[in-house]
């Protein structure tokens, strides 16, 4: 397919990536010639091609270049060793299950390498979706079909943390997500002429683009208005993009889809809650879900979520413990125009209306102020809520899923948590077990890191050294399973070779190792052998590779297992 025959529209695309994310952009085609780049990439990387790190992307289909000029793919290239990007990411473009090009995104400063760097995951899936976009332009392209346009940036932008919004030639709002609604007023504007000062307006409207300018909403909410034109084939404005970003005040939590595969661990304990959730998947009954700080909550509620028959709903996230007391009613249940001073002429949807249909995530609900705890339970008795200021009842179609890392018992027995409002949310109890209590899990968890890390990274790390896997076992994990993907990332970042040694391990980790109270030895003797027949199987075949990992005979085995009561299952 010859790309350059939609290098307008590559082009557009290209424009809006480098104005509302600030990187720049190239697109090449399955040759590896290049059908056109931002501005800032074309300045300091030229039209000339390396051809073999293209061609390796469109067979490998997403390839990340954390060393530029250093790579095996560089070999070759006139910037090999002294490559002016700093970073790159890059993923194939494909049109009905054939690769027709690949499109780039490039770090050429400090600062650039180290927002993308920081941000990888979300960098990438907006990489996945401007791709996607691409194809779906390109092969609509000669249909003439508008509208394709508007409908896949507002699929791709779920993703986003920004506010994201398109306008047409008069200003009026043809797509937005939902930071965006949470910013502004909800689903009630329907221009920026609504809440955008004439001048400014008058701006984000002309053939040139609009950086950082700054827009006050209401008391609370200070806006940066970022913008680019999108321009018609004679070089007139057709509309343009423009991306939000909250200087202060509260803004909708990004969300992704997230389906229970992610939930990695098939010992016996994440076995019992794939089998709880599957129960509970389309029940509209409130859940309350438990767990240290770190163990999957907030994944667990996804996953609850986008496998139930809300999926195409709203997921929406409060955060409770990050919200002031002040904001939070209006935060919840959003407000009508003139509720107070500073308030939107036309009102604001809160969270609760966000969430139509769709499920709302209490998050930290043990953090809740007593004020809201009253009102929250009125709302889940009654099935429906009013927004501050109004007299309205609004129906409650949503699903509500609360966590907390807290003791929300303890806090009750302190007068610090409405009993009543606990059982309430606790109609279904879900617990996320630390990950010292599934060390079984453990094999799985690393392999899953070790891929993520090698994919991210570039590395080739294979596994990890019978020392380090015994530290592991050996270890409490107070941050659980978000502490081990951390430590797993350090390992993949400092290891001297193909398998993690105990030198590669976090120094802190090892202080803390060294710190934490053992148990008897008896005691810790038992509970590696538990784990690993927990791991092999407890039939004859188990133990013998169990016996073989300690680096015991099988009878050895049996006398261990003897003296710490671990009985047949």
């Amino acid at each position: 397919m010859d790309l350059t025959l939609y290098h307008a529209e590559i082009s557009q695309v290209l424009q809006i990536i480098h104005h509302l994310f600030n990187i720049e952009g190239a697109v090449f085609d399955d040759s590896a010639v290049l059908v056109t780049g931002s501005k800032g990439y074309l300045e300091r990387k030229g039209t000339a091609v390396h051809k073999p790190s293209i061609m390796e992307v469109i067979e490998n289909d997403e390839v990340i270049v954390l060393r530029p000029g250093e790579m095996r793919s560089c070999i070759g290239c006139r910037f090999s060793g002294n490559c002016p990007a700093t970073l790159e990411l890059l993923k194939r473009i494909v049109i009905d299950g054939t690769p027709v090009g690949v499109l780039s995104f490039s770090a050429f400063s400090e600062s650039a390498h180290d927002r993308i760097a920081e941000q990888m995951d979300y960098f990438e899936r907006i990489m996945v979706d401007f791709s996607d976009l691409l194809a779906t332009l390109i092969k609509n392209a000669h249909a003439g079909d508008a509208s394709v346009f508007e409908k896949q940036f507002t699929a791709l932008t779920s993703l986003v943390s920004e506010g994201l919004l398109l306008v047409n030639a008069r200003g009026e709002i043809t797509a937005s997500n939902a930071p965006a609604l949470a910013m502004l007023s909800g689903s009630c504007l329907t221009s920026i002429h609504d809440f955008l000062p004439p001048e400014l307006s008058a701006e984000v409207l002309s053939p040139q683009p609009v950086q950082n300018r700054s827009v006050s909403l209401r008391s609370d909410c200070e806006l940066t208005i970022t913008s680019v034109p999108i321009l018609g084939a004679d070089g007139s404005s057709e509309g343009a993009a423009l991306r939000l970003s909250a200087k202060s005040g509260p803004i909708l939590s990004p969300t992704r889809h997230v389906d229970a595969s992610r939930m990695r661990g098939s010992g016996t304990q994440m076995a019992s809650v794939r089998r709880r959730m599957n129960k509970i998947l389309n029940s509209p009954s409130s859940v309350y879900i438990s767990g240290e700080t770190g163990t999957g909550k907030g994944l667990l509620a996804r996953a609850i979520h986008y496998e139930s028959n809300r999926r195409d709903k709203p997921f929406v996230i409060i955060s409770c413990a990050n919200i002031p007391e002040t904001l939070f009613e209006s935060e919840l249940f959003g407000y009508e125009g003139g509720a107070f001073t500073g308030a939107l002429k036309s009102g604001k949807q809160g969270k609760m209306e966000l969430a139509e249909g769709g499920t709302l995530f209490l998050d930290e609900i043990s953090e809740m102020p007593m004020s809201m705890q009253a009102k929250l339970l009125t709302v889940l008795q009654d099935r429906q809520f009013e927004r501050v200021g109004g007299t309205r009842p609004i129906p409650l179609n949503t699903r509500i899923i609360s966590a907390s890392n807290a003791d929300i018992r303890q806090r009750i027995a302190e007068g610090r948590f409405r009993a009543d409002l606990f059982y309430r949310l606790n109609v279904i109890d879900m617990e996320m077990c630390p990950l010292r209590e599934r060390l079984e899990d453990l094999p799985e968890l690393l392999d899953a890191f070790l891929q993520k890390f090698n994919h991210q990274l570039g590395a080739a790390v294979e596994g990890f050294s019978d020392e380090v896997l015994a530290l592991f076992r050996r270890y409490s994990w107070p941050g659980n399973v978000r502490q081990l993907e951390n430590i797993v990332e350090y390992c993949v970042n400092m290891a001297e070779g193909s398998i993690v040694q105990p030198d590669d391990l976090p120094p802190s980790f090892l202080r803390e190792l060294e710190q934490q109270p053992l148990p008897a030895l008896k005691e810790a003797e038992g509970s590696v052998i538990r784990d690993l027949l927990n791991q092999y199987g407890w039939d004859s075949a188990g133990k013998a590779r169990a016996a073989q990992a300690l680096g015991i005979s099988v009878r050895t085995l049996y006398r261990k297992m003897e003296q710490a009561h671990l009985t047949e299952k």
